[in-house]
């Protein structure tokens, strides 16, 4: 859905501002700016659990590579000894 100008005004005050000045301000708002401000805050909502999401993808592969390089190591070692 594209913005309308006022709400273009709007996502670039939110972004100036960050979102705890919006959840601190949140009540002084009209209705019509209340209710892009939810959305404005769904929205930075989503992308925080997408980056959470991605952050514990990245860690699990990248145990999972360590633990792979450790057996890969002792294997290594193991068959130098014998």
């Amino acid at each position: 859905m594209a913005d309308t100008e006022q709400e273009a005004k709007w996502r670039a005050e939110f972004k100036r501002v960050g979102r705890d000045a919006i959840h601190r301000e949140f009540g002084m708002f009209d209705e019509p700016r209340r209710q892009f401000a939810f959305r404005w805050l769904r929205e930075k909502e989503f992308e925080d659990e997408q980056r959470a999401d991605s952050a514990h993808w990245y860690s699990k592969w990248t145990f999972i590579a360590a633990v792979a390089a450790v057996i890969v190591g002792v294997v290594g070692v193991l068959v130098t000894v014998f």
